[in-house]
């Protein structure tokens, strides 16, 4: 391969890189699959969109040399930018060929973001093939010229900086990347340099400018021999511009010492840019060594016949003068803001993603700030009254639930007597291994029959064995208790309909009253919720930014409970009144009823009817309570058993193994 683009003027020569080469994408179909997957709307609403991003690519792709080109790569970029933000990073693939290595590597991405930064990668090449271009060695063009290798630069440095977020490979080494940025600046570096040599600045200023060329240079080779991808003969051309304008350097520090009589000092540096020339390969090498041999011979003799000063054994560094940079990237690309908004109705199922969880944590809000806090009032003031109306959470309940309350007790023993056969299958299996042992140990006598006694060995089972046995104790004791419990429920009377007299008492009355009002605000409260829904605020929001950052948006939204909220803190206060009443209306009913009236009281028919559903209630708790806990107990002491089991039989094979190979070998002594 050749050295890539270059140009030849009264500049040495200049690099531009080449651009990256891609296959070809069927972008179109790939975005209508992407839509059809990620989103609520097909591919067909968007199809003007879609053809104006397949042919941004096509455009960017092969891009002319040219300022045409370069727009061709920068409007691929900023859709790149809105795609982004649209769809999923991860879902088209996307090939490129890297063009700076002796052969052309490929690499293929699902990446968004790598494609994007491919493309400012591209920016940055063709920045520098236009600064190429526009060089004639005019004034402007120098300008331009200089303008475009720094902007080059800034793209090869803020590709190095963002591929570091990339999950997967970089666009490339950060080590090319910075070797590449740092050749950039210094032919940045070298339009200043000829503009100063072109005005005939002093020779001490152009030395310094040409010093500064020389350490790009030096930035340059040393990261480019770091790198993957930078060829030899970049790396050799890099070192024949060093050599070169250290030969400048040297050679304009001459011409300065000559200046201030300093005669000595500019044989030196002669002699040094000498030295410097010969080792650059430049085709201008040639010219400029006859000029330093020249002007060296004249300088000898003047100095060796007419001003005899010492050679210094070192000349004075020389300060380089810094007059470019990486341009800021901000500068050289379109924002989002500023470019033509595609797929604006676009809803990524993401965002009714977000709905969906949004609606659920609106759920939640409601249920925490209203529902939750309206029950637990009520429950208060329920639990303030010795006599009541049946308890809310009273509910009759199904001869069938009843049944399967039923059949889960009965799997709880099936459970027990499959976990009890396992485990006498596990305690055989240890008892015939114990009883082999004790066979062949009589038939080969103790002294011969080597291996530990059983007794000592599966110790440790038999100790698992008895855990495991007392824990099945313990799930049986549990599950008799549940049968005792389950058979002492009246289940008539939790089976049949609740029915009471209507309550002669004012204030149960009352209370009775307030708590179907807040039973009745609360149902309100929920459909309310279920009508004021946050999808149409989320997909205005998305419509207007196009980020899926709706946490303001939600909390916004949820002002409009508020007024639900003060009607739950004004049903507190109201609470902490009822229930002085009630206090003080229980004391006065023992005040003027004494004793005996309690008694009367106690033996009231509604209230010992809800008592007995109370304690039906509470029994039939306790047992679907023990009924999670022990089928939760079944299947972990199950897990346990059968791997218990598992351990037994792998030590008894074991052992058989060991066995069967000790008696063999004694039979086979023994004959």
């Amino acid at each position: 391969m050749s050295l890539g683009r270059t140009r030849w003027s009264k500049m040495s020569e200049l690099l531009g890189i080449p651009l990256k080469r891609t296959l070809d994408v069927d972008f179109a179909a790939e975005l209508s699959k992407l839509i059809d997957s990620t989103s609520f709307q097909t591919a067909s609403f968007f199809q003007s969109d879609i053809s104006k991003v397949a042919a941004a690519r096509n455009n960017a792709i092969t891009p002319d040399i040219s300022i045409n080109g370069l727009d061709a790569l920068k409007t691929y970029y900023a859709m790149l930018l809105q795609l982004e933000r649209k769809f999923p990073d991860n879902q088209i693939e996307f090939t490129w060929f890297q063009t700076l290595s002796q052969k052309s590597l490929g690499c293929s991405q699902y990446s968004l973001q790598w494609e994007k930064l491919t493309i400012i990668y591209n920016i940055g090449c063709m920045y520098s093939l236009l600064a190429l271009d526009s060089n004639n060695d005019s004034v402007e063009s120098l300008k331009t010229s200089c303008l475009y290798f720094q902007n080059s630069a800034g793209c090869f440095k803020y590709v190095m900086k963002h591929q570091t977020n990339l999950k997967t490979m970089p666009v490339m080494d950060n080590s090319t990347a910075d070797a590449l940025a740092s050749l950039m600046l210094a032919q940045a570096q070298e339009c200043f340099w000829f503009k100063a040599v072109q005005d005939k600045h002093k020779d001490s200023l152009i030395a310094k400018l040409s010093q500064q060329i020389v350490d790009f240079y030096s930035e340059a080779i040393s990261e480019a021999q770091r790198g993957k991808l930078i060829r030899n003969d970049w790396i050799n051309h890099l070192k024949a511009k060093k050599a070169y304008f250290s030969a400048v350097t040297s050679y304009r520090m001459s011409l300065s010492f000559n200046e201030k009589k300093q005669f000595g000092s500019m044989v030196k540096a002669l002699q040094k840019a000498l030295q410097f020339v010969n080792d650059s390969t430049l085709s201008s090498q040639a010219k400029f060594k006859t000029v330093i041999e020249s002007t060296l011979k004249e300088a000898q003799r003047d100095n060796d016949f007419i001003y005899l000063q010492q050679l210094p054994s070192e000349l004075p560094k020389i300060k380089p003068a810094l007059m470019v940079k990486p341009s800021s990237i901000v500068t050289l690309l379109p924002s989002i803001e500023n470019s033509d908004q595609l797929f604006k109705d676009l809803i990524p199922v993401e965002v009714m993603d977000y709905c969906t969880a949004y609606n659920e944590r609106q759920d939640k809000y409601i249920e925490q700030r209203v529902t939750n806090p309206l029950i637990s009032l009520n429950k208060l003031l329920k639990e303030s009254m010795t006599t009541f109306q049946i308890p809310q959470e009273l509910i009759t309940i199904s001869e069938a639930e009843l049944v399967q309350y039923e059949a889960l007790l009965d799997n709880l023993h099936v459970n027990n007597k499959n976990i009890q056969s396992e485990l006498g299958k596990a305690e055989q299996v240890l008892k015939e291994e114990a009883l082999s042992d004790k066979q062949l140990r009589l038939k080969h006598g103790t002294l011969h029959w080597t291996l530990p006694e059983s007794s000592t060995v599966n110790a440790t089972y038999y100790e698992k064995l008895k855990k495991l046995k007392e824990y099945l104790d313990q799930g049986s004791a549990i599950d008799k208790q549940t049968d005792e419990l389950f058979q002492s429920i009246d289940k008539k009377l939790i089976t049949s309909e609740i029915k009471l007299p209507e309550p002669n008492d004012s204030l149960t009355n009352m209370i009775k009253k307030v708590i179907q009002e807040r039973n009745a605000y609360s149902e309100k409260t929920k459909r309310k919720s279920l009508e004021y829904r946050i999808l149409p605020k989320i997909i205005s929001s998305y419509k207007k930014s196009g980020i899926a950052n709706f946490e303001a948006v939600f909390t916004g939204h949820l002002k409009y409970f508020d007024e639900d909220l003060r009607y739950v803190n004004s049903t507190k206060q109201e609470n902490a009144k009822l229930i002085k009443e009630i206090e003080l209306n229980e004391e006065n009913k023992t005040s003027e009823s004494g004793v005996e009236a309690k008694k009367m009281e106690r033996i009231d028919p509604r209230e010992l009817y809800i008592e007995d559903l109370k304690y039906s209630y509470k029994l039939l708790d306790e047992v679907k309570e023990n009924l999670n806990d022990g089928t939760a107990f079944y299947e972990n002491l199950i897990n346990s058993t059968s791997n218990f089991y598992n351990e037994v039989q792998e030590y008894d094979a074991a052992r058989r193994m060991e066995k069967v190979q000790l008696d063999e070998s004694l039979v086979s002594e023994a004959r």
